[in-house]
């Protein structure tokens, strides 16, 4: 992230959150050998699903962690749908309309206090919406 938008972000009252750590999970103890999900977990780790976040609340994420934040530890459950498709930028039909145009499903990840937090990638960058971050954000 830029400098520029470091300080317009820090202009605008966005505020960090909390550090979010993502490691990558199975439902399935067989799909840790299976030759797709090894190579879905490659290019969820090079798309930036995985690993060490500031979530801040506006739902942007920083690469990184920030001492001053608490920890909170997900797990992105590589074998679950619709996790490959929104991984893989697959898109997937739009069931509020099915006339709609196609979309890109959220990956979700699931919190170490089992609450959900959704991560899609939005204009370039990975977001993160759901409970977690309007939770964190009411709390003062």
């Amino acid at each position: 992230m830029g400098i520029w938008q470091r300080i317009r972000r820090h202009l605008s009252g966005v505020r960090p959150l909390f550090n979010l750590q993502i490691e990558p999970a199975y439902a399935i103890k067989a799909s840790v050998s299976n030759p797709y999900f090894q190579s879905l977990q490659r290019v969820a780790q090079e798309a930036g699903y995985l690993g060490a976040f500031v979530v801040f609340s506006d739902g942007s994420l920083e690469t990184g962690a920030r001492a001053a934040l608490e920890t909170r530890h997900a797990q992105l459950t590589l074998d679950t749908y619709p996790n490959p498709a929104a991984i893989e930028g697959r898109t997937v039909s739009n069931y509020a309309d099915a006339r709609a145009d196609r979309r890109v499903p959220r990956a979700t990840v699931v919190l170490d206090d089992d609450s959900e937090l959704f991560v899609c990638v939005a204009d370039g960058a990975l977001r993160a919406s759901g409970p977690a971050v309007e939770d964190h954000e009411a709390t003062p």
